[in-house]
């Protein structure tokens, strides 16, 4: 039965076989078959069509690339210069016409001695010698016009008192007349002096109190007694940028003399000091002598004599008035 089986079973296994390698065209004694019917003639071929697309496509492409450099200035200008035959550089052509004209001929004219005029000289007469110093002045000419032919230069010194006087001959065309004029002498240099000091004049008062004026328009210091005026002065009062003050004040105190600072500056010894306001105050000035024009840092200023007088004047407590 073991035996039986196995036959059958190689049996079948040797079909199997055989029927596989049919299919696949190898027969069982080794040969290839032939699979299905055998064809005759040529081989056969691909599809055309791709190859005439891509002749299409490329015709399309050089047609496009012609017509954009048919159309393009830039080419259009490279080509033209590439193409244009080199010309030989020579002298530029002449913008205007050549035209020959005639040029005039001029024959001078030669003058002949007749037609020469002889002019007049004239002549000079010498007059006798005088007593007269080592060194003579410079002497004045008259000059007369050759229209006078028989006319003569008289020269006279100018230390005679009389000058000849010659009439000349008075013509349509005018009359040329020059005269010497001996220099001006001139006169020394004198340095100027300085004008001795006035002290103001004093007025004697009504016997009032006293009390001092200031007015910043007109530059000037008023000291009255009572209603009368006794003396005034020429001031320096402070400029627009460091103005006085205004208003009615009294002295408060003076000094004989003192410093006197602020931003900016130092001052020693001011005399004659009388504040009114503060650091406002009347005093003298010695380092300026520009009075009559704002000068100071708000302080009258006023000459060293001048500020002597009005500090004398007035006291402790006299009223200083300030306006414009």
């Amino acid at each position: 039965m073991n035996d039986r089986f196995a036959k059958l079973q190689e049996s079948a296994v040797k079909g199997r076989m055989n029927e596989s390698m049919q299919q696949g065209g190898v027969g069982l004694g080794g040969g290839r078959q032939v699979r299905g019917p055998v064809r005759s003639g040529k081989k056969s071929k691909g599809s055309p069509i791709l190859p005439i697309l891509l002749v299409v496509v490329g015709c399309v492409v050089f047609a496009f690339a012609a017509w954009s450099a048919a159309t393009s200035p830039a080419l259009a200008s490279i080509l033209s210069i590439s193409s244009a035959p080199q010309q030989v550089q020579g002298p530029p052509p002449q913008s205007f016409a050549q035209v020959s004209i005639a040029k005039p001929t001029y024959t001078p004219a030669v003058l002949q001695p007749a037609a020469l005029e002889i002019l007049p000289t004239a002549t000079f007469t010498e007059l006798p010698p005088t007593d007269a110093p080592t060194q003579e002045p410079p002497a004045e000419v008259v000059v007369v016009p050759p229209d006078d032919p028989t006319a003569e230069v008289i020269v006279v010194p100018t230390a005679t008192a009389e000058v000849a006087a010659v009439e000349p001959a008075v013509t349509s065309e005018g009359v040329a007349y020059a005269e010497i004029v001996p220099d001006t002498p001139t006169p020394e240099y004198v340095a100027p002096t300085a004008a001795p000091y006035v002290p103001p004049q004093v007025t004697t008062g009504s016997g009032g109190a006293h009390w001092i004026d200031v007015d910043l328009s007109q530059q000037r210091l008023y000291a009255y007694e009572g209603d009368t005026l006794v003396n005034s002065f020429v001031v320096s009062t402070g400029t627009w940028q460091t103005p006085t003050v205004t208003g009615k004040y009294k002295i408060w105190i003076k000094l004989r003399s003192a410093p006197m600072s602020g931003p900016g500056y130092y001052l020693p010894d001011v005399p004659y000091i009388m504040y009114f306001y503060k650091g406002y105050g009347i005093h003298g000035t010695y380092w300026h002598n520009n009075f009559g024009t704002p000068m100071s840092h708000g302080c009258v200023n006023m000459t060293i004599a001048d500020a002597e007088w009005v500090y004398n004047f007035t006291s402790v407590g006299t009223v200083v008035n300030v306006h414009y």
